[in-house]
């Protein structure tokens, strides 16, 4: 006989199962327009388990907007370049993210693509004019013989790519394509404001700069102006990373960079920088003397949010930009399981990451703006979102 708490746990569990399943429905439609042959098989075997119906014909569009014209004219407002960096794993979340950029209302958001095959994907969108226009630039970086090679190629390409724009005038949101943005903040307050760059505070990786000064920054969240003092700064970063290879892990060379060269005005017995789970909360400034004029910013841990996914306390409303960390074990092993193994070959825990976030935390997540723990734990708010999406389903 099942109990009613045991009918509980079902529910809970098939409906958790009903979300992931949308999720791969949602990722696979992203990818509805590419022509590439890894990708169509990785659908076709998703079409032969029965998780995803059948392409439909013509040009499938997952966002039903209108097109964006390439190369936008920069608003007389806001000259400041939103720049995020794709490789061909991580286009479904690319393209979610430009899209969201798209419907807060900004319009100098830019992907930057690292590999031929990402840039194939979005030459073929825009060449057969689909209903998205992306803007896109390219830069192709060593992928070596081992992912990791790729990714800290990338880092070290990333601010390559962020010197050569500062030097020609360009101020920059340096950001991941996973991270979540929820409003529209004007980035001419930034560009307007004193500093020459401005972080988000991140956890405590590297642990040894944590270790001396109590909290460390963001790698995948930056804004910089374009001054002397910002391209001073980023060039020896760049030199820093370097070392030979041009590969390097920008989180660790950022935050040695900058606990070096930067004094921070933080008082840690004031009540305005209490801790949570031994975090800093509220954002600080500092000053360099070693490159002269050089002002830095923090922003405040609710503002542009990082910590991990499945927190016990949500970001508010006045939150600008959630950026968590991997799903936990026991999510990541039901995408696999649901998705029969082809969620690796997507890029599926990425934008899994993002839609359950949101359902979890985000806009319409069940615990957004709570001052106190979270109201549902992951589970129930993952179930709470397969819920809506079935009843979306049965009143198609």
């Amino acid at each position: 006989m099942t109990t009613s708490s045991g009918r509980l746990k079902i529910s809970i569990s098939l409906l958790f199962a009903f979300a992931v399943l949308h999720i791969i429905n949602f990722t696979m439609t992203i990818l509805e327009n590419d022509s590439l042959v890894s990708r169509k098989n990785d659908r076709d075997e998703l079409v032969m388990n029965g998780l995803v119906s059948s392409p439909p014909g013509g040009d499938a569009n997952p966002y039903d907007k209108q097109k964006y014209v390439a190369n936008t004219p920069h608003s007389t407002t806001d000259t400041v370049k939103i720049v995020a960096f794709t490789d061909l794993d991580y286009i479904p979340v690319a393209k979610w993210w430009y899209e969201r950029m798209t419907s807060l209302g900004y319009n100098t958001h830019v992907i930057v693509v690292i590999d031929h095959e990402a840039q194939s994907h979005f030459q073929n969108i825009n060449k057969h004019n689909y209903s998205n226009y992306y803007r896109f630039e390219t830069k192709i970086v060593d992928p070596g013989k081992r992912r990791k090679n790729k990714v800290r190629s990338l880092w070290y390409n990333r601010i390559l790519y962020c010197l050569t724009e500062l030097k020609r005038g360009q101020s920059l949101l340096l950001t991941d394509v996973d991270n979540i943005f929820s409003k529209y903040e004007p980035l001419s307050q930034y560009l307007e404001s004193n500093y020459d760059a401005i972080y988000a505070l991140e956890g405590k990786f590297p642990p040894y700069v944590f270790k001396k000064q109590g909290f460390v920054v963001c790698g995948g969240l930056i804004f910089l102006r374009a001054s002397n003092a910002t391209i001073q700064i980023m060039e020896m970063l760049l030199d820093r990373c370097d070392g030979g290879t041009k590969r390097c892990d920008d989180q660790v060379e950022w935050n040695k960079l900058l606990a070096e060269v930067v004094t921070w005005n933080i008082d840690k017995s004031s009540m305005r920088n209490k801790t949570q789970d031994g975090l800093l909360q509220y954002g600080f400034e500092g000053v360099s003397s070693t490159v002269k004029g050089f002002k830095a910013k923090v922003w405040d841990r609710d503002f542009a949010w990082r910590g991990p996914f499945d927190t016990e306390y949500c970001p508010s409303e006045q939150n600008w930009v959630s950026m968590p960390g991997n799903l936990p074990f026991h999510v990541q092993q039901k995408l696999e399981t649901v998705s029969h193994g082809v969620a690796k070959n997507i890029g599926l825990e990425k934008m899994a990451r993002v839609i359950l976030w949101e359902a979890f935390c985000g806009v319409n997540g069940t615990n957004r703006d709570r001052k106190q723990r979270i109201r549902d734990r992951l589970d129930k708010a993952l179930a709470a979102f397969g819920e809506r999406q079935s009843v979306k389903l049965q009143t198609k």
